[in-house]
This record gives C-alpha cells, sequence and structure tokens, in this order.
C-alpha cells in the first residue's frame, strides 16, 4: 500500500501504520458508514435531512470559531497540563483540529465523488437516449475513462519503487507507456486546450474593456485616461520621448517639479495612491460579503436554495 498516511502520528484510533491490515480495515469501514449514511440523508424526509445539515453546520462552523478566536497555547510543550478549565478547552481545541481537518477532507471527498456521479447520471442519461449534442456527452465518457486510468497508472508507478527514476522525466530511461500517455493526455490535449480557451476568452474582455473605456461619462473619461496612461508606461519607445521631453522642459535639472510629470511616475502614483486603496476597499467590502454569507449559511438563514 502507498505510504499515504505514513506521516500520521501518534498512533490513533483515527490512523494505522501504513501498509496494515488495520489500516485497510478503517478504510473500508469508514467507507462503508460514509455510504451508508449518505444512503440515509437520501432516504429521510427533507425537514428531517435540512435538520442533519443544519446541525453539522453549525457545530462545525462553531468549533472553527472557537478554534480561531478562542486563546491559544504559546510554546505549549508535549508534557504540558491544564491548570484550569480555561486551559483545558484550549489544550482540547488544538488537539481536536487535526481530527476535525481530517474529517473535513474526507466529506470534501464524498463531495467529489457525488459530483462525479451527477455528472455521468446526467450524460449518460443523455448518452443512451441520443438527446441533442450527445457526441459531447460521449466524448466526456471517452475523456474520463482515459484520464482517470492512465492518471492512476501513472501515480502508482511514481509512487513504487522506480518511482525516483521517472523523476528524471524520459531521459532517465525510466518512462513506460503509461507514463507518455499521462503526459499526452494531460500537457498535450488538456493544458493546450484549456489555454486555447483562454485566449479566446481574452477578445471578450478586449471587447468589453472597448465598451466600458467609451468616454460617455465622466466616471468613463477618467477610466479611459486612467489606463491610456498605464498602457503607455509600458511602452519603452513612447515612454522615452515623454521622458526626454520633460527633460527637456526642465532642462536636466533633477530637482525640477516638472519631473513628477514623467509616465513612469504618473503611472506608479495612480498605482499607489489610486489603484491600491481601491482594490484594498473592494477588498474589504467582499470580505464582509463573505463574513455575512457565511453567517447566514452557519446560522441556516439562507432559504432561497429551496429544500435540501
Amino acid at each position: 500500500m502507498l505510504p499515504i498516511f505514513a506521516d500520521l502520528d501518534p498512533h490513533t484510533i483515527w490512523n494505522a501504520p501504513s501498509g496494515s491490515i488495520e489500516l485497510v480495515i478503517k478504510c473500508m469501514v469508514a467507507l462503508l458508514l460514509g455510504a451508508a449514511f449518505v444512503g440515509i440523508c437520501f432516504a429521510i424526509p427533507s425537514q428531517l435531512r435540512r435538520f442533519i445539515i443544519f446541525t453539522a453546520t453549525f457545530v462545525s462552523g462553531g468549533f472553527y470559531i472557537l478554534f480561531y478566536y478562542f486563546p491559544a497555547p504559546i510554546a505549549r510543550q508535549p508534557l504540558d497540563q491544564p491548570r484550569n478549565v480555561l486551559e483545558g478547552f484550549s489544550f482540547w481545541l488544538t488537539d481536536a483540529q487535526p481530527i476535525i481537518a481530517t474529517i473535513s477532507n474526507t466529506i470534501g471527498s464524498f463531495l467529489i465523488g457525488l459530483g462525479i456521479y451527477s455528472l455521468m447520471r446526467v450524460h449518460l442519461r443523455k448518452l443512451m437516449k441520443k438527446q441533442k449534442d450527445w457526441g459531447y456527452s460521449l466524448v466526456l465518457f471517452v475523456s474520463m475513462l482515459l484520464m482517470v486510468t492512465f492518471g492512476y497508472w501513472d501515480y502508482f508507478d511514481r509512487f513504487g519503487k522506480d518511482g525516483a527514476a521517472m523523476a528524471a522525466g524520459p531521459a532517465g530511461g525510466a518512462w513506460h507507456f503509461q507514463q507518455y500517455a499521462n503526459d499526452i493526455l494531460f500537457d498535450g490535449f488538456f493544458q493546450q486546450m484549456e489555454a486555447g480557451m483562454f485566449s479566446m476568452v481574452a477578445f471578450y474582455i478586449l471587447s468589453a474593456a472597448y465598451r466600458a473605456f467609451r468616454a460617455r461619462s465622466i466616471e468613463a473619461t477618467i477610466l479611459l485616461a486612467t489606463a491610456l496612461v498605464v498602457m503607455l508606461s509600458v511602452m519603452g519607445a513612447v515612454v522615452y520621448q515623454w521622458d526626454e521631453g520633460i527633460k527637456a522642459l526642465a532642462h536636466n535639472d533633477p530637482g525640477s517639479f516638472l519631473n513628477n510629470f514623467k509616465l513612469d511616475v504618473i503611472a506608479a502614483w495612480l498605482k499607489d495612491a489610486v489603484q491600491t486603496p481601491s482594490i484594498r476597499g473592494i477588498d474589504f467590502g467582499v470580505g464582509i460579503g463573505l463574513l455575512a454569507m457565511g453567517l447566514r449559511l452557519w446560522l441556516n438563514l439562507d432559504k432561497t436554495g429551496g429544500a435540501v
């Protein structure tokens, strides 16, 4: 078995030695319990399901709120003992956090599996009934099968006994058919198509920028002038000619006030005094919005999603 859990120490009920039968049994039991829990959630009434989800969300969110806001132990040693109830609670929060994080990651893996199941169910129905554009569903299934097969095949080889030799790449002479296939599928197809897609998106961004930069109002005129200065400041020939003109007007005096009108100086002032504070203000507003949304989800106040 791969040494996935080799770094988990000390040995507790949540882990087991790498490659042991105990680890295999615990993984199988956890998988069965998780599948059973998901099945029960599908079988129970929606109101009870909503209550279970709310309880789990509230307890999990409450734990992390306490973990980040409750005073944490400083320079704690392995044999330190709490002196009072508050320190004991702080020690418990610190010790429980890795376990809660592991449970969260496990639940996240189930969510990935649920997403794959939902995707396959929708496209398999379209493929079986030969609905409109069913050919794209066929391409999806074939691509997923090939990527998963060669991806895991390559993964197990890299973490096996020949993994160190494979790190050298094709020049090391350790690559096999599965490594070449995974490299072609991921680097040769997937990443290149992703780059092509974002290249096409760039034209839509350019079109939107053209519509936004048209000087139809005072705000649009300010935006146009600012963008023009910033773009000109990265054009070497334009910057050189502009700065030479400023130097001539200032009679090559380094202390002249006219030096403040060089393109790079104006662009730096726009970035430091206008752009950065504006971005920080936007980030601050987004942070408040995320906080409000998080509180709504934590307290189950968001009713827009309908019945769960």
